[in-house]
């Protein structure tokens, strides 16, 4: 146990340096990527829920280039809980140390998937680790992660202690996304043009 966390520590300590020798992350292409779908007014005229569509997991080797997996939450109405961030959409660091950094951000009930950097978190931001990301992270260790959404904003508790690692909230237009202590400030990508 302590072996994976030193091995998260030191990912999340030497990201800046990591971003700095790799080239800017490639936006996924398709508008299936930008374009979240439409949620129903109310949890009882859905159609489709969050609970009903399997966990998505990273896959053995990752995911890597411009060949971005393809949304999870596809279909789902269900309207995001009370109290949560819409943070949907595809998202790029404009400022900060992880500057370049893009991800995906998908929601439905109290469900988030997040993916980027080769990997997939899907998670029910309930505050167990069992609904939590029991994936592995860009370091490729095992991790276990409980989810809370407060004071709109979407915090990420590894083992689910007191410690937020990670969190992720709205400030006007932009995305602020604080990964350990690195603080990023996010833009929201445009549907490319084909």
């Amino acid at each position: 146990m302590i072996s994976s966390v030193t091995k998260i520590l030191g990912a999340m300590l030497t990201a800046p340096i990591r971003r700095r020798r790799s080239p800017a992350d490639t936006p996924p292409a398709g508008r299936e990527h930008y374009e979240p779908p439409s949620l129903a007014e109310s949890p009882g005229a859905s159609t489709l829920k969050a609970v009903d569509i399997p966990v998505a997991k990273t896959p053995a080797q990752g995911w890597v280039g411009s060949d971005w997996p393809a949304p999870v939450l596809t279909g789902c109405d269900e309207p995001i809980i009370d109290g949560a961030p819409d943070l949907r959409g595809v998202w790029r660091v404009e400022k900060g140390p992880l500057k370049g950094h893009v991800e995906r951000v998908e929601q439905a009930g109290n469900r988030v998937v997040i993916t980027a950097g080769g990997v997939i978190h899907d998670m029910f931001v309930d505050g167990t680790l069992q609904g939590g990301v029991n994936d592995v992270s860009e370091a490729g260790t095992q991790v276990s992660v409980a989810a809370r959404f407060e004071n709109g904003r979407h915090n990420l508790y590894p083992g689910n202690k007191r410690v937020v690692a990670v969190t992720r909230y709205l400030d006007g237009d932009e995305m602020v996304w604080r990964w350990g202590p690195w603080r990023n400030r996010l833009r929201r990508l445009d549907v490319p043009a084909n």
